[in-house]
């Protein structure tokens, strides 16, 4: 048995000893928040201002940054899927640094085959109509104005843009494939390798573009064949024969169209004219049958 001097000794030690513990946790507290207090923390960036505000029918739909200014955006993937036909567009309007705005009247009739974006230009946006193979490999537009507002007037119940297939607003050409099937195997053709061709008039056209069906297959490695069979997204097939790859008076071709897909016709020659016939709007696959 402890004597009562010791015994209070003993506990006067246990006190100073767990004082101290304390202490020197409280210490280590103490400059640890003093630590953290002194780490600068990194300033969250200012939000990017809008470069370009989007109106449909005086209604704001879009505010675009600079970021997704540079990433070339059709115009008609910014809007509405009501408002995407490019068909039921009466009016555009674009207002850059001039106090009036530029106006493009029904765009789709004036410009059947091109496709509307904005994209940088002189460090602001900038509206243009596009060919749509150009507009994917962010080429020069047929029609450029500078902008900082765009306004579209869409019509309401007229009844245009009726025979416009799917929602609109088009599709990423260079995600497209073309599979090429044999008896040997199958392979592909990508849609950056096919816009990398160089394109070619169709037959009683002047400006090149698209692709003769022929030059589309020696990119796929197809020399020989009897017969092929063509096959479109909704599964529409068309069979063509050697002799429909005679020059002058049948030339298969392929167009990039406005939604982004490819579109195959035959051009006959019928007189001194070329008619196109045996239509296919979204080519994918080409096989060999023959």
């Amino acid at each position: 048995m402890l004597r009562s001097g010791a015994m209070r000794t003993w506990t006067l030690v246990v006190l100073a000893l767990a004082v101290a513990l304390g202490c020197s946790k409280d210490d280590t507290n103490a400059r640890a928040n003093e630590a953290a207090k002194t780490v600068p923390t990194q300033p969250q960036p200012p939000p990017q201002p809008a470069l370009l505000e989007i109106f449909v029918n005086d209604a704001s739909v879009a505010k675009l940054t600079a970021q997704q200014v540079a990433a070339w955006p059709r115009l008609d993937t910014l809007v509405p899927v009501s408002a995407r036909r490019l068909g039921t567009w009466q009016t555009v309007y674009v207002k850059g640094a001039a106090a009036k705005p530029a106006e493009v009247g029904h765009p789709s009739a004036q410009y059947p085959d091109l496709v509307p974006a904005v994209f940088p230009a002189g460090g602001g946006a900038a509206f243009g109509m596009f060919d749509p193979v150009a507009l994917a490999k962010h080429g020069a537009p047929s029609l450029q104005m500078s902008a900082r507002e765009i306004r579209i007037v869409v019509a309401q119940g007229a009844g245009r843009g009726e025979h416009e297939s799917g929602e609109g607003g088009g599709t990423d050409p260079m995600q497209l494939k073309i599979t090429f099937k044999t008896p040997h195997g199958e392979s592909t053709l990508d849609g950056a390798k096919l816009l990398a061709i160089p394109r070619e008039t169709a037959p009683g056209d002047s400006d090149p573009r698209g692709w003769t069906l022929k030059t589309v297959l020696d990119a796929g490695g197809i020399k020989k064949f009897d017969r092929l069979l063509l096959t479109d997204a909704s599964g529409t097939n068309l069979t063509l024969d050697k002799a429909d790859f005679d020059p002058k008076s049948s030339v298969p071709y392929i167009k990039l169209n406005r939604q982004g897909a490819l579109r195959f016709r035959i051009f006959k020659k019928q007189g001194d004219a070329w008619q196109p016939t045996g239509d296919l709007r979204g080519l994918v696959a080409i096989e060999v049958i023959k």
